[in-house]
């Protein structure tokens, strides 16, 4: 018996799973973005926000 977990991030059941949109890792819920996980880099797994900081900065 598989049992199904919520999302860690909003807590919305219905599937999980990371994709790649044109280099950045998304968090999917079905064929819908999750509303709170942070997207990342694909390739260094470094959050986009992260790289939003380090160049106010």
């Amino acid at each position: 018996m598989v049992l199904p977990s919520p999302c860690w991030a909003c807590g919305a059941f219905g599937g999980l799973d990371w994709i790649n949109v044109d280099g950045i890792g998304v968090l999917v819920h079905g064929q819908e973005r999750c509303p709170v996980a942070v997207p990342f880099i694909w390739e260094t797994g470094q959050p986009v926000t992260s790289l939003a900081g380090a160049v106010a900065a």
